[in-house]
């Protein structure tokens, strides 16, 4: 299940990202002008009502909250979970999610009751501003509410984890869900992530950290490439239905792919900042967990966010890992933007897509390669048609939290 800026299912999105489509646009939900970054890739064309069951749990819902329970029940019903008749304590939901935030646009009232001539007033604050923000502003934005309301929603008993890992916590759910599966911790568990950057609150803090683009144009986000300056804020949901391949076939459904290795880790010294080493470790602990060789991979659907620090760290560790030339490298954050703990989940349907068609999007916006990421196979151009049997998938997060996840395709 899929909502994302490009389409609202995975064939949709890669459909636009073949045909060199771009959400990256102008902000327009709030003000901009305080921020060096002023566009970002929203989701259009959304009506959360559609799958949301109660619709007086909508008042309780951030955006980022709808998308994730209506990509739930879209992977719920594209698996044929429906009336299936599977207990539902053996069925789990695992959740990657974002900040614990409420819409930081609603504090604006608030903040303008409590400022005068002199400034912010904590004192006003106390006495009128308070008054002026919704009891249940904080309750919108809660990081285990996609979890709550779909749980509710499909009545969901089994198993159940929600990670808050930055732009690692999607990938890094379906990672231990695959496994929790594996070990009989569940028969089905449902697992992905949702997440928005498009508010102030993103903006100002990942605009501190000089994370964000200060371009203006579609083409601003250049991953890997020359004059690559950060990521264009984004949003969205992806969430997959995992079982094994013989439960899956007992009930008359064919797996999309195998999730056959898994590797995660954390080297961080700074927010931004962290050891290569660590990261290529978690590559290789996915590698070896799949029992792959570096030469066996098809394809990597890299983070590849167009910050300079990741894409230079992220190429680094491709290096060293796979030699020269690397597997085809390719990214979608050009296009789509950085939805942070949507991100890994979104490249995931994306690299499902690329296995299942034998075709690899190029990465657009990018006329040569930054130096330090020039030993890199990126797709440019024109798409790549190829057999892919084997993909690697890889999220990163702040403090050089890192994710790996090993796919394999039926041989086409």
């Amino acid at each position: 299940g899929v909502v994302a800026p490009l389409g609202h299912t995975p064939a949709e999105v890669f459909d636009a990202l073949l045909a060199g489509r771009s959400a990256v646009a102008p902000i327009t939900r709030f003000p901009t002008d305080a921020f060096p970054c002023k566009i970002g890739a929203a989701v259009t064309g959304f009506k959360a009502a559609q799958w949301v069951s109660n619709r007086k749990n909508l008042k309780l819902m951030s955006e980022a909250v709808q998308y994730g329970v209506a990509a739930v029940k879209r992977a719920w019903l594209d698996a044929g979970l429906e009336g299936a008749g599977i207990n539902p304590e053996r069925i789990g939901l695992f959740c990657g999610a974002g900040t614990a935030v409420g819409r930081t646009e609603d504090l604006i009232p608030a903040i303008e009751e409590s400022t005068g001539p002199e400034g912010f007033s904590q004192a006003r604050f106390g006495e009128v501003g308070m008054h002026a923000i919704n009891p249940l502003w904080l309750l919108k934005g809660l990081s285990n509410n996609v979890l709550g309301f779909a749980s509710a929603d499909l009545d969901l008993r089994g198993v159940n984890q929600n990670y808050c890992n930055t732009g690692v916590g999607g990938l890094q759910a379906i990672g231990e869900a695959a496994w929790a599966v594996v070990e009989g911790k569940a028969d089905v568990i449902i697992a992905g992530g949702a997440d928005s950057a498009l508010d102030p609150l993103h903006l100002g803090g990942f605009g501190r950290l000089r994370a964000l683009t200060a371009r203006t144009g579609a083409d601003a986000v250049r991953p890997f490439g020359v004059g690559h300056d950060g990521f264009a804020p984004g949003e969205g949901a992806a969430y997959f239905v995992l079982e094994t391949a013989k439960h899956a076939r007992a009930r008359g459904r064919t797996p999309l792919a195998r999730v056959v290795g898994y590797g995660d880790g954390c080297g961080a010294h700074s927010l931004s900042a962290g050891d290569p080493a660590v990261v290529a470790a978690a590559l290789r602990r996915a590698l070896d967990h799949a029992g792959w060789q570096p030469a066996d991979v098809d394809l990597i659907y890299a983070h590849g966010n167009g910050t300079p620090t990741y894409d230079r760290r992220e190429a680094e560790v491709f290096g060293r890992v796979f030699g020269e030339p690397t597997p085809p490298v390719t990214t979608n954050k050009a296009q789509i933007g950085h939805a942070i703990a949507a991100g890994g989940p979104l490249s995931l349907a994306c690299a499902l897509e690329a296995g299942r068609r034998g075709v690899i999007p190029a990465v657009p916006y990018i006329r040569r390669l930054d130096k330090k990421c020039a030993h890199l196979d990126v797709v440019r151009g024109e798409a790549r048609h190829r057999p892919i049997q084997r993909v690697l998938v890889h999220a990163a997060g702040l403090g050089a939290q890192t994710t790996f996840l090993a796919l394999e395709f039926d041989p086409q």
